[in-house]
């Protein structure tokens, strides 16, 4: 039975299409922007927002899998983010799916008082709810160009810089999403929330540092993409209001759980 990838023209949600194509099995990617790069490499695409609840549907006809990726910390509002996880499990339960895989943030509590959080909290709440066994993976700081420019260009305090993380290459989570995958559960209920940090703690300017990421007064910036003046105090708040870490045996080891072994960010990566 096929898997389906929300948001699909996103970069995160594409290059985990293209990765599961490499699998071998059927991947449908549901988005509304570009993904004619997934419909060369042998996906089925359905283009549609993700307000369109029938459209969606439709999409999720006999699949088993729905992965959803969501906004990110540089996404839309969380409140959009919000609906459109909601759109998503109710179309998922009509469609009568198998299973939904959703990415989280460590700390995720609808009761949280950061706004990130609390968006992501709210989204297990609703995947948990739908009805099709789910799993969560709670993602430490995702590893990407836009988040380095972001935080690079973004002229953010002592307080950021110093906070700690443990960065997540992106590839490490593709290959996560897909070890899930493949490991299909027969279960018919239950909700799976894991952890997934990355190997390395540190604070966020000594990444930044690691990584050749240039900060105001560490060397230039040329070349970057400056940071949104709105996403700046929502990413401020996100990175210092924590936690950023997802301790066992509270929530269980997404790479143990997997078999994989994850890798520091790499420098350009």
């Amino acid at each position: 039975m096929p898997v389906l990838v929300t948001a699909a023209h996103r970069p995160l949600a594409k290059r985990i299409a293209l990765r599961l194509l490499q699998e071998g099995g059927e991947v449908r990617a549901y988005g509304s922007g570009d993904t004619s790069q997934l419909r060369s490499a042998g996906a089925f695409v359905a283009t549609g927002t993700a307000d369109d609840e029938g459209r969606l549907e439709s999409a999720m006809a006999e699949v088993h899998t729905v992965v959803h990726v969501g906004g990110g910390l540089l996404g839309e509002r969380t409140e959009v983010d919000v609906g459109a996880a909601r759109i998503m499990t109710t179309a998922a339960a009509n469609a009568g799916v198998a299973r939904i895989i959703v990415l989280s943030v460590p700390g995720a509590s609808a009761d949280h008082d950061e706004p990130y959080r609390r968006a992501r909290g709210r989204i297990e709440e609703l995947v948990a709810s739908a009805g099709p066994p789910s799993i969560a993976l709670r993602v430490n700081l995702l590893d990407t160009p836009a988040i380095r420019d972001a935080l690079a260009t973004g002229g953010f305090g002592p307080d950021v810089l110093g906070t700690e993380v443990a960065p997540v290459a992106g590839d490490d989570l593709v290959e996560l999403v897909v070890a899930f995958d493949r490991a299909r559960s027969r279960s018919e209920q239950g909700h799976l929330v894991v952890g997934a940090d990355g190997p390395t703690r540190l604070t966020v300017g000594d990444w930044l540092d690691r990584v050749g990421a240039a900060r105001p007064g560490r060397g230039s910036l040329l070349g970057r993409r400056l940071s949104a003046p709105g996403r700046t105090p929502l990413l401020a708040d996100a990175l210092t209001d924590g936690p950023w870490h997802s301790e066992p045996p509270h929530v269980l080891d997404a790479w143990g759980f997997a078999g994989l072994h994850p890798q520091p960010p790499a420098v350009g990566g």
